[in-house]
């Protein structure tokens, strides 16, 4: 989320150069794809070869589904700068009712996105939403990565916790578009749509003193907070809703598959 670089810098105490703009977006990519990227390869390497008989999703559907992610997160970051300077105009409980705001439009855009007649009812929806969820992930930290660039060299807590918070999206987003997907696949798309809600908008209001205060502690704390809750959300749904999509017939071809492909080795012998 890109609101938090202004309260970042303000804390640091450097401004914003205008060094050299490609290694400013060269290095804002690595560290917005890089941890979406790799949470994707973990989540999904279960269900595709070697470790399955054969891929158990549509790569191209994946790919797309983190490019279209990659190209919502933009228009999230719109809406938060777009909110955040409603809220400073406005003051009292606004900044609280934005997140309420944020969380809608996210989890919305995933439900209409999961929820087309192609993907409905299909059990690998599951597995696009993630992809969907760390795509916008991606972007929404590429965002903040590229406000604060110029200023990461000389400041490496700025450094730390613009890579805590890189994690945390991407342990979130990565969740909720699973859970909306699980929803969208199992055809009870309103009942994940309400659960994949909530646990964004926990996620913000979570971080809601990261954002908001300049006091170092309490804003570290609200992005460790921040990332214990994803890292337990997302350890449910790796556990439990991704395997869960598969039908009952493929999760026993899974359970076979790795005595089986070591069978033909010892016969050989």
């Amino acid at each position: 989320m890109q609101g938090f670089a202004p309260i970042l810098m303000m804390r640091s105490g450097h401004r914003l150069g205008v060094s050299s703009h490609e290694a400013r977006l060269a290095i804002s990519f690595l560290v917005g794809v890089g941890p979406a990227a790799a949470l994707m390869w973990v989540s999904l390497r279960r269900f595709d070869y070697p470790m399955a008989p054969k891929a158990l999703f549509d790569d191209r559907r994946v790919f797309l589904a983190f490019a279209v992610g990659m190209g919502f997160g933009v228009f999230a970051s719109v809406l938060t700068i777009f909110l955040s300077v409603m809220v400073a105009a406005a003051g009292g409980f606004g900044g609280t009712l934005s997140l309420f705001v944020v969380a809608l439009f996210e989890v919305s855009f995933m439900l209409v996105y999961l929820n087309r007649p192609g993907y409905r009812g299909r059990f690998e929806t599951t597995f696009y939403g993630t992809s969907l969820g760390l795509g916008a992930a991606a972007t929404l930290t590429m965002a903040s990565a590229f406000s604060l660039n110029p200023a990461l060299a000389g400041s490496p807590e700025l450094a730390a916790l613009l890579a805590l918070f890189a994690v945390s999206m991407a342990l979130v987003l990565g969740s909720t578009g699973s859970l909306v997907g699980f929803g969208t696949a199992r055809q009870q798309a309103l009942r994940y749509f309400a659960r994949a809600y909530l646990v964004r908008l926990s996620h913000l209001l979570i971080l809601f003193f990261f954002f908001t205060t300049q006091d170092v502690p309490v804003a570290a704390a609200s992005l460790v907070a921040s990332l214990a809750f994803a890292a337990v959300v997302y350890v449910f749904v790796y556990r439990e809703i991704l395997p869960e999509t598969l039908p009952r017939e493929i999760r026993r071809e899974l359970r076979r598959w790795p005595r089986e492909t070591k069978r033909p080795a010892k016969e050989s012998e």
